[in-house]
């Protein structure tokens, strides 16, 4: 069985996204008034419905159901609001049988439900505006008339309607025998079924709707939960907890989308020795199996040079006449800065470094520095406009009071 989570808030995908239990998301007009703090009426308005898909569809994958009661019992309004959340990322919207205003189904004796021809004609200008959203109708007829006859009948009309599936809501107690009574017809006849296992959460835990429901919508354990342990909770022993901003700082961190990188290799000089590292194939080979991790890799050669032209348009060769010191290079290949971020190297570095290329700011390894540095690339222009040509790296980050520095 299928199991969609109430989500409180975008937040939660840190922690249930890669949960395989986790099947998708349920937003939840109960719990989304109660955080807002609207009577749970149809008050909230619809429009936060179509803001939290927006954002949670920027975080996860997984299919988004939303709860959208009984979308004023007008087709042509119910069918805007689906347009607008289908729009927006979300896969399936559940659809109650009540008429407006709302009234909680776990209160059924209060409950006013829809005739079957309102509720159905309101389902099929849905479908039909929307064809491509999943639309579940949401029955609550089975509580209110104790006939599985009569919710059979209705779940069929239903279908028959446009609707994708049907949730057979049973809101009043545990006992459930009439439900599966009803969810039995409805699957001998291939229709969708799902639960809402408010009231009898363990039978869903000890397997017994397993053959008779393809999905179960676990309507509020999260924000019964926060609300079960800050209930525990004072200014006292709030003042007491440890304050763990490093995760929460950590996790905005990774909203931001991720920049790309360009790979600088200066290799305009040759070692003391005479040897032009560029110049072997090898050496090259080295640098271009690092493409993965850039956007493109661009090699600073001298234009006497013997480095062979690459066919990619990913690897660039940037060429300069009698460079003066390793800031002129970097000055040759600034045509090719168009990435958040650049990692300049020295082509002789050592074979352990490729192992360190994407560590930030300047990589040191037993104290003597390993020919890394990793920068934004508007820290790494501002400081070229600063800098003597004639300087090295290490200097014109010294000139400029960068201070980010990794240790191996």
């Amino acid at each position: 069985m299928k199991y969609f989570i109430e989500l409180p808030e975008v937040w939660i995908t840190e922690f249930l996204d890669k949960d395989p239990d986790c099947s998708g998301y349920w937003i939840s007009s109960l719990t989304q008034s109660w955080q807002k703090g609207y009577a749970d009426n149809c008050t909230l308005p619809w429009t936060n419905y179509v803001d939290v898909v927006r954002r949670l569809k920027q975080h996860t994958d997984k299919p988004i159901m939303v709860d959208v009661d009984m979308l004023f019992n007008e087709p042509s309004v119910a069918a805007t609001i689906a347009k607008e959340l289908y729009d927006v990322g979300c896969n399936t919207i559940v659809v109650e049988s009540k008429r407006f205003p709302k009234v909680n189904s776990l209160n059924p004796q209060s409950m006013v439900l829809s005739t079957p021809d309102e509720f159905c004609r309101l389902l099929n200008k849905v479908k039909m505006t929307v064809p491509e959203l999943e639309v579940i109708a949401r029955n609550e007829y089975l509580v209110t008339t104790k006939s599985v006859a009569t919710t059979y009948d209705i779940s069929k009309r239903a279908i028959r309607a446009g609707a994708d599936g049907v949730v057979i809501h049973w809101g009043g107690n545990s006992e459930t025998d009439l439900l599966k009574k009803t969810l039995t017809q409805l699957k001998e006849e291939g229709i969708k079924t799902g639960i809402i296992p408010t009231k009898y959460l363990n039978q869903v835990v000890n397997g017994e709707f397993e053959d008779k429901a393809d999905f179960s919508i676990l309507g509020n354990v999260c924000s019964s939960y926060i609300r079960h342990t800050f209930s525990h909770q004072t200014v006292q022993t709030l003042l007491t907890a440890p304050c763990m901003f490093e995760p929460i700082l950590e996790r905005v961190g990774s909203y931001e989308p991720k920049g790309q990188r360009t790979l600088i290799v200066l290799g305009a000089k040759p070692n003391e020795e005479g040897y032009v590292f560029l110049e072997n194939p090898d050496r090259v080979t080295q640098f271009k199996a690092q493409l993965k991790h850039y956007y493109n890799i661009v090699l600073v050669v001298d234009i006497n040079f013997k480095v062979k032209e690459e066919q990619s348009d990913r690897i660039h060769i940037a060429r300069i006449e009698d460079s003066i010191g390793e800031v002129d290079s970097l000055m040759a290949a600034r045509d090719y800065m168009n990435t958040e971020y650049i990692t300049v190297v020295y082509a002789d570095i050592e074979e352990k470094v490729f192992n360190y290329l994407l560590n930030q700011g300047l990589t040191f390894v037993s104290d003597v520095f390993a020919g890394v540095l990793n920068v934004k690339t508007d820290v790494l222009l501002s400081m070229l406009q600063k800098t003597d040509p004639s300087m090295s790296m290490l200097e014109m980050v010294s000139h400029n009071d960068l201070k980010v520095i990794f240790e191996k």
